[in-house]
């Protein structure tokens, strides 16, 4: 089913601005309608439970044009589900609420044609979500007759044998909640390590490698640099999130999730908690005290905890192969009726073989030289990865058979590991940009987590890595947050709210900031040249001593600026609000700017674009 995004985004911007009270009307329709679910939401902080519906409402329609990351945040939706007791019977109740409180707020655009791409919309939601629900029962039935915490006693046990003493006591008893945490000590500590944060990474990986060789081959395909920036943004993501553990929780058992898929075991997790203990140790030295070392160690226990959570969800089941066959066919079953409204994977691999055939034996293939490798190339992006891994294979074995047995290449052809390193080699190329694409989906989920919060490093970092690969910055909503001496040249920033945010000494050089909110921004100092701020709005901005030569300003509201001692050379200002301005000590030669538009500037002092230092007629 092809849903119809751009008519359910322009429909989701009309019910942004009353969103509060849309969710609210949601649950008073849900309720009315069908008071058979209210006992579900009986120990439910029902204010943080509309927050929380509203954040998932806002997830999906901002990736509809993203359906790999949005299948994942559905599947992980409808596993969580199952655990509030939430049944698919009760999916049609939610639909009708959701529909109905659509109809009410967006009058009179609420069309037929609207109401049926919502409607498509629920359903293919529902259908990934009830994908999720199911592999939480499967596994369930496939795993051993074992209680939860018996299960969970296993894995702190199997861990703890090779622990030194205080961690092995976190994993004897039960981890300390998040809200019990010294969070101030914690938050403290980590203040004096990060002016070093990327020595410490180093030094974290280095303890580990010494201390446990046997943990090295988990990053033998990994790049240490990516790797290090990775983990210190994961640290800055917990430490800033401490006092938020309602928003922290799902964020690390998504993580421990994810590190099954990276072959991490259990009983590796000490590991980790010995080096990283060892490494604060080592930075912090005379400050590093019994209270401390207690405060990290029960932190470390309890983040442990949460991604164990998360953990068993992805953990391979153990099956009988009759049981094995009749869930097979069951999934088969199940996996028809679901894939009419989201794309399934076998589609998808169907499509991607049908793309393949269409490079390797379009026409124009023998056409020119120039477009054969052309041709190849898209061909070996749009084939899967197993297809792939098989042409080289195949590839490897008719070299084989071609070549000289006496030749130089028969001879390394004859090495065992030839056939693995080349399949290897031509797979790691392959799944190159998936890395990338993981690589900034986190990168963006740190962003997200660190809203509403002024400080962050691990959100500076994130944004500098997503620039340098080219991924537009655009509608970025980041007001007030402090980001001095960013890194952000030629970044895409247009329709960003950075007002009131502290830009100082930022790098903005040949940066996209049209139509831009930076009102009362703190832009001192910062490097904006060549940068596009047309019709941004700049009112009371501090632009003291900014480097705007070349910059694009036109229509631009810059009432109550202050421009004092910046370089506003050859910069473009037509048309831009130049209402009391401070021009004092500016250099303005060589600007695109009329007389009487800088008449309602202050301008003593400044150097105008003749060349002329202005000077008052008082």
């Amino acid at each position: 089913m092809s849903l119809n995004v751009e008519l359910l985004e322009q429909s989701f911007e009309q019910v942004k601005p009353r969103a509060d009270e849309f969710v609210a009307s949601f649950y008073e329709h849900l309720f009315a309608a069908h008071p058979e679910v209210k006992p579900l939401f009986v120990s439910t902080d029902i204010v943080k439970q509309q927050k929380k519906l509203l954040n998932a409402l806002v997830l999906v329609v901002e990736n509809l044009r993203n359906p790999e990351v949005l299948g994942e945040v559905l599947d992980a939706l409808g596993a969580r589900h199952v655990g509030y007791g939430a049944i698919p019977k009760y999916y049609p109740a939610v639909g009708q609420a959701l529909l109905l409180s659509l109809e009410q707020y967006l009058q009179p655009n609420w069309t037929p044609e609207l109401k049926q791409a919502w409607s498509d919309a629920y359903g293919a939601i529902t259908a990934q979500m009830l994908k999720g629900a199911r592999n939480v029962h499967v596994e369930e039935e496939r795993s051993e007759p074992e209680t939860p915490s018996n299960h969970q006693r296993a894995i702190a046990e199997s861990a703890a044998s090779t622990v030194p003493d205080a961690l092995t006591e976190v994993e004897a008893t039960p981890a300390v909640a998040i809200s019990e945490l010294p969070v101030e000590l914690l938050e403290e500590s980590f203040e004096k390590i990060k002016p070093h944060a990327e020595e410490f990474v180093a030094s974290f990986y280095e303890n580990l490698f010494q201390a446990h060789p046997e943990v090295k081959p988990l990053f033998a395909q990994v790049k240490m640099a990516e790797q290090k920036k990775k983990l210190l943004n994961a640290l800055v993501l917990v430490v800033e999130n401490l006092r938020n553990p309602s928003a922290l929780a799902p964020v690390l058992s998504a993580l421990g999730a994810r590190h099954v898929g990276y072959g991490s075991l259990p009983q590796q997790y000490p590991a980790v908690g010995q080096a990283l203990l060892l490494t604060f140790e080592q930075y912090l030295q005379a400050e590093w005290t019994p209270e401390l070392s207690k405060a990290w160690t029960d932190a470390y226990g309890t983040i442990v905890a949460q991604m164990l959570k998360g953990a068993p969800q992805q953990s391979p089941p153990k099956t009988t192969e009759a049981k094995k066959t009749a869930d097979e066919k069951t999934a088969t079953a199940e996996g028809k009726r679901a894939s009419e409204p989201l794309t399934t994977s076998e589609t998808n691999s169907k499509q991607r073989i049908g793309e393949f055939r269409t490079k390797v034996f379009n026409p124009h293939w023998h056409t020119f030289p120039s477009q054969v490798l052309g041709q190849a190339v898209d061909a070996f992006w749009a084939a899967p990865v197993w297809l792939v891994a098989i042409l080289a294979a195949v590839s490897w074995l008719a070299l084989t058979v071609i070549v000289d047995d006496n030749s130089l290449v028969a001879e390394l052809l004859e090495a065992a590991d030839t056939a693995s390193l080349v399949v290897a080699l031509v797979l790691f190329i392959k799944e190159a940009p998936d890395r990338r694409k993981q690589f900034h989906y986190q990168a963006w989920g740190t962003i997200d987590a660190a809203h509403g919060v002024k400080v962050s490093y691990a959100r500076i970092l994130a944004l500098q890595d997503l620039n340098e690969d080219g991924v537009p910055l655009r509608g970025l909503d980041a007001p007030g947050s402090e980001l001095t001496e960013i890194q952000l040249p030629k970044a895409n920033l247009s329709n960003a709210n950075l007002s009131a945010a502290d830009l100082s000494n930022a790098n903005l050089s040949s940066a996209n900031l049209n139509r831009a909110a930076l009102h009362q921004t703190k832009l001192s100092g910062a490097n904006l040249s060549g940068a596009n701020l047309s019709f941004a709005e700049l009112n009371r901005a501090n632009l003291s001593s900014a480097n705007l030569s070349h910059a694009n300003l036109v229509c631009a509201d810059l009432s109550h600026v202050n421009f004092s001692g910046a370089n506003l050379r050859n910069t473009s200002l037509s048309g831009a609000n130049l209402a009391e301005a401070y021009l004092t000590g500016a250099n303005l030669k060589g600007a695109k700017v009329s007389e009487s538009e800088l008449a309602a500037a202050f301008r003593e002092g400044a150097i105008m674009p003749d060349g002329s230092k202005y000077r008052s007629q008082n």
